[in-house]
């Protein structure tokens, strides 16, 4: 069995995307795979010729993709979880305070609706998204903590089948409701031990 040292405390300007005091692996493997992944989502759809694909919303749908593809590698890292779910450092100001803010911090990521809006998805879908995303999370919180992680898996389970066989968000946009689940139901939401290290 491999062991690593668990410390929840950390020094540095505060970082939300990383967590403050991410080391430069974690900041390569966050930023590396942001970056793939938003790189294979525009060529997909471009491959696709889905509707998204053309114009203005092709930025808008790589600024998605890097935000929460990306970010479902970033919240699972151990400097993530050391920053959201440690109490609030002096100096750390009001974007450090949403992010350790769950329920806050989820409400502000109305982007199904958003999406859906401005990518030619369905907004009703997005809307329901958004909600069940609040819930979701919301469950999560209220449980005993070593239930959390098992049942923050199943929701996200449960909300990658609902996307693919009841609540299609649209075209070229059946990865995000999948991401969004782990970036912020198993990422955010889930406190666990962080590692540093060894």
């Amino acid at each position: 069995m491999q062991t690593a040292p668990i410390r929840w405390t950390y020094t540095g300007g505060t970082d939300p995307l990383c967590g403050t005091g991410a080391s430069p692996a974690e900041r390569l493997l966050a930023y590396g795979m942001a970056s793939l992944f938003t790189g294979l989502i525009l060529l997909v759809d471009h491959h696709r010729e889905v509707p998204v694909a053309g114009g203005w919303r092709i930025f808008l749908l790589a600024f998605f993709a890097f935000d929460i593809a990306g970010g479902a590698v970033a919240n699972m890292l151990n400097s993530c979880k050391r920053f959201y779910h440690s109490d609030l450092q002096p100096g750390e100001g009001l974007s450090a305070r949403l992010a350790k803010t769950p329920m806050l911090f989820t409400a502000l990521h109305v982007h199904p609706i958003i999406i859906a809006y401005f990518l030619r998805g369905s907004l009703l879908n997005g809307l329901v998204w958004y909600i069940l995303l609040l819930a979701s999370v919301a469950l999560v919180l209220i449980l005993p903590l070593y239930l959390r992680r098992a049942a923050a898996t199943g929701l996200t389970v449960l909300a990658l089948l609902g996307n693919l066989y009841l609540l299609p968000l649209g075209a070229g946009l059946e990865w995000f409701i999948p991401c969004l689940f782990i970036k912020m139901v198993l990422g955010h939401a889930v406190q666990e031990e962080p590692y540093r290290a060894g």
